[in-house]
């Protein structure tokens, strides 16, 4: 039995298995400003999803729900 799917529709084969460079643009604000950089986690200095302007304890995604849960059974 054939994959219909993979002979009407074949993966490239430029890029398998490797990283592809990102083009660099320049990212905006939904105002049209240059956007911010974002803040640096306190834990594991990976970027977050805030601003660097933002007041108070940043944490990456992955920090913050490891948090999260620490907190959550903290009875």
């Amino acid at each position: 039995m054939s994959n219909v799917y993979d002979s009407e529709h074949p993966a490239p084969l430029q890029g398998r298995g490797e990283l592809r460079a990102q083009p660099t643009t320049t990212r905006t604000s939904p105002t049209g400003l240059p956007a911010e950089r974002p803040a640096e986690c306190v834990l594991c200095q990976k970027p977050t999803e805030y601003p660097e302007s933002y007041k108070g304890i940043t944490l990456c995604p992955v920090c913050e729900w490891q948090e999260a849960q620490r907190t959550a059974c903290s009875g």
